[in-house]
């Protein structure tokens, strides 16, 4: 096992017991240096709010919560867009000693119906697209204060506890480091979404694990696309970069163009994305790449499987150097590391980025603790994992198979408190030891790195009783022209008690529309396509993981936040 020493920065931890405290040292440090960037629309220049703003709009944030007759403990609804306003609104509930609700923006109304009624919010920030539903949300009694991200007009943001300067926010003391802060509901791909409780220093460690693990700099600028009601953008895309000193740009949009944009005018160096959005930035600079004349791609091929070798070796700079021409091209020379989270990353896209000298790094956890569990580091990595525990986090494997398989537990100071108001959910989420059940089934190397398979509750038994993860096959289909998203899933044989492997394949039409100019997209066209795919994959797997039929989806899946697909919504796939 590699000592955490090898690879963790020997840097000073944070001290800060709470939030308070640490919004606090920052405004002190950094003062007049840029915190957040974020434009908007048509906007060509950033609005930038320096740290010393973030603090101030915060504090108004705060004592106006307060000044409205909320009491610690109290709970503070947030349903909106990312925006630097959000921002304000969690550290404002947080530092005045009351719980953040943040809402994923793309759930249903009656989702966020529910979510109000299950928390009991007393407040709710909303975005001027929810108007409507506020109104509505104005007849639970218990929900009086309403603040709308609007510069103008009734509940507007800007005027909120403008006449509230004399309110006492809590002292530092007065917040204890296990207090609640932040309430998490889960998107899951389950179907029973929890309220995820974290609390204070538990989010903080979490923060400095990550800086440490990836050297976070005080130059660096973070570029956050994903949405922050999730704790890994919150922790990893603002709490992360602030607490080094570091900027942090808002992307509007999930755009491609949106994006790189804001990193070339910016100047982004810390990109923290999902899988999905680093597959589709892949395409489309491989789609370049191929255009060029084949002598200059035999030459640059040999320079990138170089490139590849060295950045395993920790050595990431011979790429950056060799292809800063591509970066540059691409837009994206600024870039010094991608990180990605919230699913599995495959070993072709890492190893496409850091052939060309991007620096890409892998990392896994949950909200249940807050959330990062483990990560690669630029020069202790390997891209089949999803890396080496962080600082403070001890990881291990229980009930293990013949081939040392089981699932991985972890414990850390950043454990959630548990699930609101639901003991017995809570309960069963540890062992008896105190471990984190993660859920998911891996295996460490000799080293410590983490090697995920797939989800317990997924796992595909077949007749012989070898255990199948529908994960490990979906991603070899990825960076398909023919596939664009696979759902496997087990049916029962009729003859055997075990699974046969049937795959959902929704194809990749907007590759195909390309590649068939002229061809109408039908149904025996598209199965024809994909039958052949499937042959490709199954001559890489071994007997029992083989695919043995599929059906054709015209419909995208249904994903939750991390864009992983909402699997009990498709079960019906099991049993036609």
């Amino acid at each position: 096992m590699l000592d955490p020493k090898e690879y963790i920065a020997d840097w000073p931890d944070m001290p800060y017991p709470n939030f308070s405290a640490w919004l606090s040292a920052l405004e002190e440090q950094w003062q007049d240096k840029t915190a957040i960037y974020y434009r908007s629309g048509k906007q060509k220049e950033f609005t930038q709010w320096s740290f010393k703003r973030l603090a101030e709009e915060s504090r108004r944030v705060g004592r106006g919560l307060l000044a409205a007759g909320l009491v610690k403990g109290d709970r503070v609804a947030l349903w909106a867009e990312n925006r630097p306003e959000w921002i304000a609104t969690y550290l404002g509930a947080a530092i005045a000693g009351l719980i953040i609700v943040p809402v994923d923006f793309l759930v249903s109304e009656k989702e966020c119906f529910n979510i109000l009624e299950i928390t009991k919010a007393k407040a709710f920030f909303y975005s001027v697209r929810k108007k409507e539903f506020a109104r509505e949300a104005a007849k639970l009694a218990w929900l009086k204060t309403f603040v709308c991200f609007i510069d103008q007009g009734e509940r507007a943001y800007p005027m909120f506890g403008q006449g509230a300067g004399s309110q006492k926010l809590p002292a530092v003391g007065e917040i204890a480091e296990h207090d609640p802060v932040s309430i998490v509901f889960t998107s899951g791909t389950t179907g029973f979404a929890k309220g995820v409780t974290l609390h204070h220093k538990g989010i903080i460690a979490n923060a400095n694990a990550a800086v440490r693990s990836l050297q976070a700099l005080p130059s660096d600028i973070f570029i956050n696309v994903l949405p922050l009601h999730h704790t890994y953008p919150t922790t990893c895309s603002f709490m992360a970069p602030f607490s080094c000193g570091a900027g942090t740009i808002i992307v509007e949009r999930l755009v491609g163009q949106v994006v790189i944009d804001d990193i070339h005018d910016a100047g982004g160096t810390f990109l923290i994305a999902v899988p999905l959005l680093y597959d589709k930035v892949m395409a489309a600079i491989d789609q370049k790449y191929q255009q060029l004349p084949s002598i200059v791609r035999v030459v640059l091929d040999g320079l990138r499987r170089l490139a590849l070798k060295e950045a395993n070796k920790g050595n990431f700079k011979f790429g950056q150097k060799v292809f800063r021409f591509i970066r540059k091209k691409a837009r994206l020379e600024s870039i010094r590391i991608m990180v990605a989270g919230g699913g599995p990353l495959s070993i072709k896209t890492a190893d496409f980025f850091d052939s060309f000298g991007f620096n890409i790094v892998h990392g896994y956890g949950m909200s249940e603790n807050s959330p990062l569990i483990s990560v690669n580091t630029p020069w202790h990595k390997r891209n089949a994992s999803v890396g080496l525990p962080v600082k403070y986090t001890e990881v291990k494997i229980i009930d293990k198979n013949d081939e040392g398989m089981g699932e991985i537990v972890a414990k850390s100071p950043s454990i959630m408190l548990g699930y609101y108001e639901n003991p017995e959910a809570t309960a069963e989420m540890f062992t008896d030891d105190g471990f984190l059940k993660t859920g998911d089934l891996g295996y460490m190397d000799e080293d410590g790195f983490i090697y995920i398979n797939g989800r317990k509750k997924n796992l595909i038994v077949s007749s012989g009783g070898k255990n199948i993860y529908p994960e490990e096959i979906e991603g070899h289909f990825s960076g398909s022209s023919v596939v664009g998203e696979v759902l496997i899933v087990g049916r029962k044989e009729k003859n055997y008690g075990g699974e046969q492997i049937f795959a959902v394949v929704v194809p990749n039409f907007e590759a195909l529309a390309k590649d068939y100019p002229n061809q109408e997209l039908t149904d025996a066209f598209l199965k024809g396509l994909v039958k052949k795919e499937i042959e490709s994959v199954n001559r890489t797997l071994v007997g029992y993981k083989k695919i043995t039929d599929f059906t054709l989806r015209r419909e995208a899946f249904e994903k939750n936040a991390q864009q992983k697909i909402r699997r009990f919504l498709y079960k019906s796939y099991e049993n036609p």
